[in-house]
């Protein structure tokens, strides 16, 4: 009776710790209601196989999120418009104006807790140690391969402009204003995939930054231009640029 006991509470054991690792993905699709679900995806390699992605999406630019990430990131969302609304409130005339078109240009975004995880299916195949394990729930979002770059921030023009191949960060600034206390000397980059590069664009520091589609260019506030409390400010706006929702 005992070893049956056992035997079973065994069986129960490994029912229980497949159910933990089991695995759902919501896979979103830009500009559709449709959304598929993939179910007991053990790792990634096993969700980038699956119907619901293969010749749906643009590998570089898919974001896989689950809900404890994405409620970090709302929240941090709200936090920063909370305070650029306050140093709004604190400032006045084109400095205010330009930081109510920041706000403006964060408010058509939406954001999501984004794992730092590699969606490519070739990527993965040649480092199976990265092949991250699935456990819980999980959102996919998809795009197609973008033809366009974003300016973003303290910058007049904002949105989107078309991606020229072999492109300079400071040639898709050439033409767009500075809006007041914007930072002239370095612009960052934040690439489909969520890597974050700094790209100096005066004269007298300018270096060759290349751009990938589907990039944002980032002019944030200068050093000089925001007080003691706002210090992080740019650094706070990059890290929920990073955490959006492709388009």
């Amino acid at each position: 009776m005992k070893k049956t006991t056992l035997f079973l509470a065994g069986i129960c054991s490994c029912l229980s710790i497949s159910a933990n690792a089991d695995s759902q993905v919501s896979v979103y699709y830009p500009g559709k209601k449709e959304i598929s679900i993939v179910s007991h995806a053990a790792n990634l390699s096993q969700l980038v196989a699956s119907p619901a992605l293969q010749g749906k999406t643009w590998w570089p630019g898919t974001v896989i999120s689950d809900k404890l990430a994405t409620a970090v990131a709302e929240q941090q969302y709200q936090q920063l418009m909370a305070r650029l609304k306050g140093y709004a409130a604190q400032s006045s005339g084109e400095k205010a104006a330009a930081i109510n078109n920041v706000i403006q240009q964060l408010s058509a975004i939406k954001v999501t807790g984004r794992l730092p995880a590699n969606l490519d299916p070739d990527w993965l195949r040649m480092r199976p140690e990265l092949n991250r394990r699935l456990e819980g729930e999980y959102s996919v979002y998809t795009l197609p391969k973008p033809n366009s770059v974003t300016l973003f921030g303290a910058i007049t023009g904002s949105g989107k402009v078309s991606w020229q191949p072999g492109g300079d960060t400071r040639d898709y600034l050439d033409g767009h204003d500075r809006l007041d206390g914007a930072d002239r000397n370095i612009a960052v980059v934040i690439a489909p995939s969520g890597d974050v590069t700094e790209a100096p664009v005066a004269y007298w520091n300018h270096r060759y930054v290349e751009v990938e589609p589907g990039s944002i260019i980032y002019i944030g506030f200068s050093s000089w231009s925001l007080p003691a409390a706002y210090k992080d400010l740019n650094q706070q706006i990059i890290s929920v640029l990073t955490h959006r929702i492709p388009d």
